[in-house]
């Protein structure tokens, strides 16, 4: 496995940063971006346990929705921070997020 530095981290970070600095008025930046990068950490640990899963049970779709669903969190389909990438330039960017985050409670019992 590559190791990665410091310097490395930081300018990954500092690279997600430009890319919202442009679009977000600078006085509300620091609300957004803490945010989005505890998002990206959450989507990314959420896809490492995914890639895990679908390994030790061999690409078995079910087992695997089975063994995630029993997480510590949960990630609902379309919440994570690809998806919200992916509808960037959408207007509604935030709605099909929040609509997938409902049910995704509903289904867990959890209000």
């Amino acid at each position: 496995m590559e190791t990665i530095n410091q310097d490395e981290i930081n300018n990954v970070a500092w690279r997600a940063c430009d890319a919202f600095r442009g679009t977000i008025d600078p006085a509300q930046y620091k609300d957004y971006i803490l945010v989005m990068l505890f998002l990206k950490y959450l989507s990314d640990v959420w896809k490492d346990r995914r890639e895990e899963f679908e390994k030790e049970f061999k690409g078995d779709a079910e087992r695997v929705k089975r063994r995630l669903a029993r997480e510590r969190f949960v990630m609902p389909d379309g919440c994570d921070y690809y998806a919200l990438y992916a509808r960037r330039n959408e207007a509604n960017i935030g709605e099909p997020t929040v609509l997938a985050g409902q049910m995704g409670r509903g289904e867990r019992g959890r209000g």
